[in-house]
C-alpha cells in the first residue's frame, strides 16, 4: 500500500490517517504529497473503483407485452380446444374436454397474476 491513493478527482487521500488532500499548491500536505510524487519509485495507490449505478427499473410496457402475448397464446390455445370438440359431443367425452380447459384457464390466470406488479415496499 502506498502512502498517498488517488481518487476520482483531483485530490488524493493520504493513506495513513485517510486525509483528503486537495489539488492546492498552497495546502501543507498538497505540497508533501508532490515531494513525496517526485521521489522515484513512488506511485500512489489507484482510485477505488465507483460502485456501478442501479440497473434501470424494469419498462412495464415490455412486462405487459409479454403478458399480453402469453394470455393471447393461452387464449388461442383454449379457442383451437372449444373449436376442437366434435359435434357429436357427449357427457362421456366431456370430462377430458374440461381437464383441458380447466388447465388452460389455470394457466391463463396464473399469467394475468404473473403481470400484477409487486406490491411497494
Amino acid at each position: 500500500m502506498a502512502d498517498y491513493r488517488l481518487t476520482h478527482d483531483s485530490a488524493v487521500i493520504r493513506t495513513s490517517d485517510g486525509a483528503r488532500v486537495p489539488e492546492d499548491p498552497r495546502n501543507a500536505d498538497w505540497q508533501w504529497y508532490q515531494v513525496w510524487l517526485s521521489t522515484p519509485g513512488n506511485t500512489p495507490d489507484p482510485a477505488i473503483p465507483l460502485p456501478l449505478p442501479p440497473p434501470p427499473p424494469p419498462d412495464a410496457n415490455a412486462r405487459l407485452d409479454a403478458g399480453v402475448g402469453a394470455a393471447l397464446d393461452v387464449v388461442t390455445a383454449i379457442r383451437n380446444a372449444t373449436q376442437a370438440i366434435p359435434d357429436n359431443f357427449t357427457a362421456a367425452n366431456f370430462a377430458a374436454t374440461k381437464v383441458q380447459i380447466d388447465a388452460l384457464m389455470q394457466v391463463l390466470v396464473a399469467m394475468l397474476e404473473a403481470q400484477t406488479p409487486p406490491p411497494t415496499p
